[in-house]
């Protein structure tokens, strides 16, 4: 009998990735107090904005002297792929109310979602409760570890010099890694090449007539959307009853 997954966890499930997040966040509070932000300037953002790369965007733009209207494309478009991480979930979850869906899609992260395609891929009993778990551990590590580097100053004045930016990138590829591999594993090796090869293709073609930042988010809905289609039970239950 497989145990009830709870929301403790979810949080400690949600721990490695926790622990990449405080470098991260650490590295976002050195670069906004360089650039003159206050301590609740950090703190709001990380709470109403949460999204590393989005945060460091606003920085590096506000640095520069960017047009509002170019920053908020460049958010929106950067930030897009959760959209499509948040129906991607509804697919793992589809019974859960109204409430739970809309916490789970405005907390869920890059890791976290990676985190929970892993724990789906290998056949693990988890909950919209066990996914709760995971996005607030990982909500309230983002926080804590921007505002409590900020508030300590320009202890480390340049931390690209010993790549701490890097931290967020590796800990998601060591999650995409993991979810391939048990794909991988359990016989969804078909559906992950083709997902790869039409983004791949989609995005060469599309860039012909698009940019490239347009090209990117076309591969990425249309990639998504097949990979749903083909991993859906519904088409998979049709298929075996042909």
């Amino acid at each position: 009998m497989n145990k009830t997954v709870t929301f403790m966890d979810g949080i400690k499930s949600a721990i490695p990735v926790s622990l990449g997040y405080i470098s991260i966040g650490a590295a976002f509070g050195i670069v906004a107090s360089a650039q003159g932000y206050s301590i609740w300037q950090v703190f709001f953002m990380s709470t109403f904005l949460y999204a590393g790369a989005a945060q460091f965007i606003i920085v590096a733009m506000m640095a520069v002297h960017t047009p509002i209207s170019v920053m908020v494309l460049t958010i929106f478009l950067v930030n897009f792929r959760m959209f499509l991480q948040s129906l991607a979930a509804t697919q793992i979850f589809p019974h859960q109310s109204l409430k739970s869906g809309m916490m789970m899609g405005t907390l869920i992260t890059d890791e976290s979602f990676g985190l929970l395609t892993l724990e789906h891929a290998k056949r693990a009993t988890i909950t919209p409760i066990w996914m709760h778990g995971v996005n607030v551990m990982s909500y309230l590590t983002w926080i804590a570890s921007t505002v409590v580097v900020a508030a300590l100053g320009n202890l480390i004045p340049n931390p690209e010099k010993y790549g701490i930016d890097y931290a967020l990138v590796a800990m998601f590829i060591g999650l995409l890694a993991l979810t391939l591999d048990s794909m991988v594993n359990h016989e969804k090796l078909p559906v992950v090449l083709t997902v790869v090869v039409s983004a791949v293709l989609l995005y060469f073609f599309a860039g012909i007539i698009v940019s490239s930042y347009v090209a990117v988010l076309i591969a990425t809905i249309v990639g998504a959307l097949i990979g749903a289609i083909m991993t859906n039970p519904e088409n998979k239950r049709v298929g075996e009853g042909v």
